[in-house]
């Protein structure tokens, strides 16, 4: 009985120490000393409890999204938003795991161990409002939003003729689109929008691989401004 003693023993420890990594990570910041610019472009991030992404307007005086993110892609075109929530994962979660009670072993285990299927999962919102639980805003200056503009658009999987590439989501006003990247338990959908926003120097976790190490940073934004 000594080795399976030993292999949960080891499990365990291998458990409490990415716990107690992933606490650390969300507690400490990167980009420190960042405030929200009083008259910067207004963002949201957002949480379903599970995944985390980011709303971003479809039109602005720094990039169009309408290129990549197109009516027509949608089941009914009259759904297109003023803004889409991005976030990006691992396909077989995204599809299957709308909110943790449905999580799948066998999506969980392609999770944990790594894989290159990878979605962006696009939902069309018209002109979203802030919502203390799940939703929260804050303003970037243009050069952070291009960072950002720059991180989400180098995700998207192009076809030959320069096209995203969108697939049914979960309902009427969200797609799945086909992206690039390798996740794992080490880079998750939520340390994905975490690097995004650290890239753009906007105060966050150090590491973030759970909801909670993103969404924590903006309720201080808020009170702060």
């Amino acid at each position: 009985m000594k080795w399976p003693k030993r292999i949960f023993a080891g499990l365990l420890a291998l458990i409490i120490t990415y716990l107690g990594a992933a606490l650390f990570g969300s507690i400490f910041p990167a980009n420190q000393f960042w405030k929200s610019p009083d008259d910067g472009i207004e963002l949201f991030i957002e949480t379903n409890g599970l995944h985390t992404g980011i709303i971003i307007p479809i039109q602005s005086d720094v990039h169009d999204w309408s290129v990549l993110i197109r009516p027509e892609h949608l089941d009914d075109p009259t759904v297109y938003g003023s803004h889409v929530l991005v976030g990006w994962g691992h396909e077989g979660v995204y599809r299957n795991a709308e909110h943790w009670r449905d999580l799948r072993l066998k999506d969980a285990a392609s999770a944990v161990f790594g894989s290159n299927d990878v979605l962006l999962h696009v939902y069309h919102l018209k002109y979203p409002q802030t919502y203390p639980h799940y939703r929260r805003s804050f303003k970037v200056s243009e050069a952070e939003y291009r960072l950002i503009v720059e991180a989400i658009n180098d995700r998207f999987v192009l076809d030959e003729t320069g096209q995203s590439i969108p697939s049914k989501g979960y309902g009427k006003y969200d797609l799945f689109y086909r992206s690039q990247g390798h996740y794992n338990a080490f880079y998750t959908c939520n340390s994905w929008t975490g690097d995004v926003l650290r890239q753009a120097g906007i105060r966050t976790g150090i590491w973030t691989p759970f909801q909670g190490g993103v969404m924590r940073w903006f309720l201080e934004a808020e009170t702060d401004n």
